[in-house]
């Protein structure tokens, strides 16, 4: 990419608008054409390995092409050196360097509130009033009314676990906001009471009452604080992370004495003399992809991935006979295209421990039994049970590989252990919509999600039916601050068991996949 537009202007004829306008939309598509690499990344990727919500590029990809096409209608309009420099392509630049040193990147340019019930659901990134749900990028919400309890954050990260936020705030338009606000920071004691982030002065940072006193930078890092706590991230509130891309530090008392009191929020700031210069995309790109390895250290196994498991659709090359149910054809068909043991669940399972609750193995062994299939010998393999239980995890793995013509990946385990579980002791430490939940899902997928949820859990699931249910109740009734939502990760398809003959009554009934449980 283009080296930052701030420092080429020097190398321009300052007084050539027509060149200088010139050079910028060069540069903007410069940087258009980094990210649209990295879209085609993003879209390439999720193809194949499934992500819990997609990510969220249209934002910054339309944004930045709006604010190129204003450029170029400006450049027919004759204008004057002042106009051709009020673009925020500064901004963009310093938002896409801040990218490509961030990770596992998520979403761009989202409003997260801190009063989630009266705003609406931050999984889909809508805001809602009364009637409508409005654009995420605008943070007016309710018509003639300002919504003060909302912050923009410019990169979600590390899969949800960082917000970045970028400023091009200048030394000269900060010390001229401290000057309107009176500011006074000749206390050495006022600046140590703010210097860290101390549970006194943390706290302190989300009252809002004094925020108004406050010179932009400072506020805007509270305004961070109080959002970050009232979305949890795997029940921590995520790393807020400032980059002031045109602000030094240790080179004016004032500016440091700012620094400190945004620092006194939590987070983690760094400025133009601090920040290396940003990697080529080529180097780093894969990085900024959303990996399976976001997930929770052991993960919570539902119905659908374990049917998809011991499959025989998932392990060898099946025929398709006539008396096969439609379903399971097309599972076989699909199966030709993408291999769901080694492009979906093998990569998002990785070496994690893994669990599932009693009910979904015994819904498992129903069907097993019920269908008299071959598929008994992997289904007591991977839980470890009947025939095999107390046999050696390696021993295992090398059972199921005899069974499956995909090779099983390093450090992956077995077997999955089955927890019992009371879903009344669950519901008393989830957030009360959980109780709003759990008719719609049934007791044996309650108890597998809130499972999860009840235990910051990663659950995998191919049953998209029941983590939509779940997301349109938590966007209709919401969640208070500090409450997380449950992590789920759609992994793949579902998959359906093969009975050895055919029966097509019960066959009808037993080999429809889990979105119908």
């Amino acid at each position: 990419m283009a080296e930052p537009l701030v420092s080429s202007m020097g190398e321009l004829d300052l007084e050539d608008p027509q060149k200088i306008i010139q050079a910028t939309i060069d540069r903007g598509n410069a940087l258009l054409q980094e990210v649209e690499l990295y879209v085609s990344a993003v879209v390439a990727h999720e193809k194949i390995d499934r992500v819990p919500h997609k990510v969220n590029f249209r934002t910054l990809q339309s944004d930045l092409k709006n604010e190129l096409a204003a450029l170029e209608k400006l450049k027919t309009t004759n204008p004057s050196t002042a106009q051709v420099r009020s673009n925020n392509l500064v901004y963009w630049e310093a938002l896409w360097a801040a990218s490509k040193r961030s990770s596992g990147l998520v979403d761009f340019r989202r409003y997260f509130y801190w009063n989630q019930r009266k705003h609406g659901d931050y999984l889909r990134g809508k805001f809602k009033d009364a009637n409508r749900s409005v654009d995420r990028r605008t943070k007016n919400v309710i018509p003639g009314r300002k919504a003060t309890d909302s912050t923009l954050v410019d990169i979600v990260a590390r899969g949800g676990h960082e917000w970045v936020r970028v400023s091009t705030a200048t030394q000269s338009r900060l010390l001229h906001d401290l000057a309107k606000l009176g500011w006074q920071n000749d206390s050495d004691s006022d600046l140590d009471s703010e210097n860290g982030a101390t549970p006194d002065t943390l706290n302190s940072t989300l009252k809002d009452e004094d925020d108004e006193d406050q010179v932009f930078l400072v506020k805007n890092a509270r305004e961070l604080a109080r959002a970050a706590h009232a979305h949890p991230f795997r029940d921590r509130p995520p790393v807020i992370r400032i980059v002031l891309s045109r602000l030094e530090s240790g080179k004016q008392k004032e500016v440091d004495a700012v620094l400190d009191k945004m620092r006194a929020t939590g987070a983690v700031v760094e400025c133009a003399n601090e920040l290396s210069e940003p990697p080529p995309l080529d180097s780093v790109l894969p990085n900024l992809l959303v990996y399976p390895s976001h997930t929770s250290e052991t993960l919570n196994i539902d119905c659908t991935v374990l049917m998809a498991m011991i499959s025989d659709i998932s392990h060898w090359d099946c025929p398709v006979k006539k008396w096969y149910p439609a379903e399971v054809c097309k599972q076989i068909e699909e199966e030709k295209d993408q291999k769901l043991l080694p492009d979906h669940l093998y990569p998002a399972i990785g070496s994690h421990p893994m669990v599932c609750t009693q009910g979904a193995a015994d819904q498992m062994n129903f069907i097993v039994d019920t269908l008299a299939t071959d598929n008994k010998a992997r289904a007591n393999i991977m839980l470890g049970q009947k025939d095999r239980q107390n046999v050696a995890p390696d021993i295992l793995l090398d059972q199921w590989q005899e069974l499956s013509d995909h090779p099983i990946p390093a450090g992956f385990q077995l077997p999955i252990r089955a927890v019992t579980v009371n879903i009344d002791d669950l519901m008393k430490t989830l957030p009360a919509v959980a109780k709003n939940i759990a008719p719609e899902l049934g007791p044996l997928n309650a108890a597998i999600f809130f499972y999860g949820w009840a235990f910051h859990l990663t659950t995998l699931s191919a049953n998209r039916t029941r983590v939509n249910q779940i997301e349109r109740k938590l966007e209709k009734v919401g969640l208070t601050d500090g409450e997380a939502p449950p992590h789920i990760w759609c992994c793949g398809v579902p998959r359906s068991l093969i009975a050895k003959s055919g029966r097509p009554s019960r066959e009808g009934k037993h080999t429809k996949t889990f979105k119908e449980v």
